[in-house]
């Protein structure tokens, strides 16, 4: 099995720069989950944080979205994402490309190698060699440490049938063929019918296998920010209180929130928080 070249998308949205162009403050860069890509943050997250300002960029991963798949020795397509390894790899040669070290937002799986990306990061102050390093990092709706074993157990032992229809949905991939069971897993009962339509028809491809549990973070990592929605049938309070605990942060549990915080009903309630940690723990830092 060989590798296609890696190709990073970044969606063809107005608020978008040039990542050379130099700012005052670190530059956004966002990362999706499993079965998503660089398309989930263009549609709120992004015009929101351009217009507060902030050079905003989102990446989409190998295998989703635009970008370049697996293939096998035929070319033939193999819609699996590499492992955690190549993803911190690709977003270290991304990150390496910009004037300064951005804020690294990961959502759900793309926290979790956001957590790998962290225990592969140099530090300068040592002349360490690793991953470029970043000036904050952002846990939205996030895969804690330990992975998905214990939230499935949970799940199971709250409700049994909700967990079934969770994992067949998962399994199976439901959510591209039924609204009921895109909204069951990612969105809230009130998102509008039309915009649920719309976003369950760019899901994308499978999640990459993961090695857990991750290392706790090391010494030299960077400011924390983790949130998670109560509502969330695919991470629940206790994995986002077991990552916030790992990072020694308080989390923010925003009530009525489904996983795709990015996208439901209440986006900007999420976009606020993370605004403010920003101009209150990562702005002055790095001034």
């Amino acid at each position: 099995m060989r590798l296609c070249r890696r190709r990073y998308h970044f969606p063809d949205n107005p608020h978008l720069q040039d990542p050379s162009t130099a700012n005052a403050r670190p530059p956004l860069l966002f990362v999706h989950g499993s079965y998503h890509a660089a398309w989930c943050w263009a549609e709120k997250w992004m015009p929101y944080f351009s217009s507060h300002g902030f050079n905003t960029y989102a990446v989409s991963l190998r295998a989703q979205g635009n970008s370049d798949c697996i293939s096998n020795e035929k070319d033939t397509p193999v819609v699996v994402a590499g492992t955690l390894d190549s993803h911190c790899q690709d977003l270290g040669d991304l990150i390496a490309e910009f004037p300064k070290a951005p804020v690294v937002v990961g959502h759900s799986f793309g926290g979790l190698i956001l957590q790998k990306y962290l225990s592969c990061m140099k530090d300068e102050s040592e002349g360490s060699s690793g991953l470029p390093q970043v000036a904050g990092t952002g846990f939205v709706c996030c895969v804690p440490p330990s992975g998905n074993k214990d939230m499935v157990f949970r799940f199971i032992k709250k409700d049994l049938w909700a967990s079934i229809k969770i994992t067949y949905g998962f399994v199976f991939k439901s959510f591209q063929k039924s609204l009921d069971a895109a909204r069951e897993l990612f969105f809230s009962d009130d998102l509008p019918q039309e915009d649920l339509e719309r976003k369950r028809r760019r899901k994308g491809y499978k999640a990459v296998p993961a090695m857990v549990p991750l290392p706790a973070p090391p010494a030299h990592a960077p400011p924390a920010f983790v949130l998670g929605g109560e509502d969330d049938k695919v991470v629940d309070i206790e994995a986002v209180q077991e990552l916030a605990s790992v990072y020694k942060v308080k989390p923010i549990i925003l009530p009525k929130m489904a996983h795709d915080c990015m996208l439901d009903t209440r986006w900007e309630q999420a976009a606020i928080e993370l605004e403010r940690w920003l101009l209150e723990t990562v702005l002055p830092a790095t001034k």
